[in-house]
């Protein structure tokens, strides 16, 4: 799934170079993805009491809330992960650098069910092909036997 995501954001730029926009994203093309995907908006820096950007979950997939992540939409990311979370350093690196990031290991944010690890992609999305303002990510779930749950 990862990889079909990746593809499809690829096919989504304008032009090489360009990042995809969130409106170039069409769901009827990714129909078995819809369920993993999940949408964050990244909010400019003079909108951040902090330094950087802030992360606010745009979107949360029927799949991620099957396995009761504890996060909805409306809810900033930094308030819900420790401030050195590896996938907060991981937002921001991709919000200043413009690159795709993934990872496999264990869940940082809580979820209600158990699951062994999970493997997801962030990718960056800007509307004008350069300043990123959105980042699609895409998540699953392994148990302990490495197998994929299905949410």
């Amino acid at each position: 799934m990862l990889r079909m995501i990746y593809a499809y954001w690829q096919e989504c730029a304008p032009a090489p170079g360009r990042l995809p926009s969130r409106r170039a994203l069409d769901p009827l093309r990714i129909p078995r993805l819809l369920e993993y995907m999940w949408l964050v908006d990244v909010l400019p820096r003079s909108l951040s009491p902090s330094p950087g950007p802030r992360f606010r979950m745009r979107l949360v997939g029927g799949a991620m809330q099957r396995f009761g992540i504890h996060a909805a939409p409306g809810d900033f990311i930094e308030n819900l992960l420790p401030p050195d979370a590896l996938p907060l350093r991981e937002l921001h690196q991709l919000a200043e650098q413009r690159r795709p990031a993934w990872y496999r290991g264990p869940a940082y944010m809580p979820h209600d069910r158990e699951l062994h690890a999970l493997e997801r992609i962030f990718l960056p999305m800007a509307d004008d092909g350069e300043t990123v303002d959105v980042v699609l990510g895409l998540t699953v779930f392994f148990d302990e036997q490495g197998r994929e749950m299905l949410g």
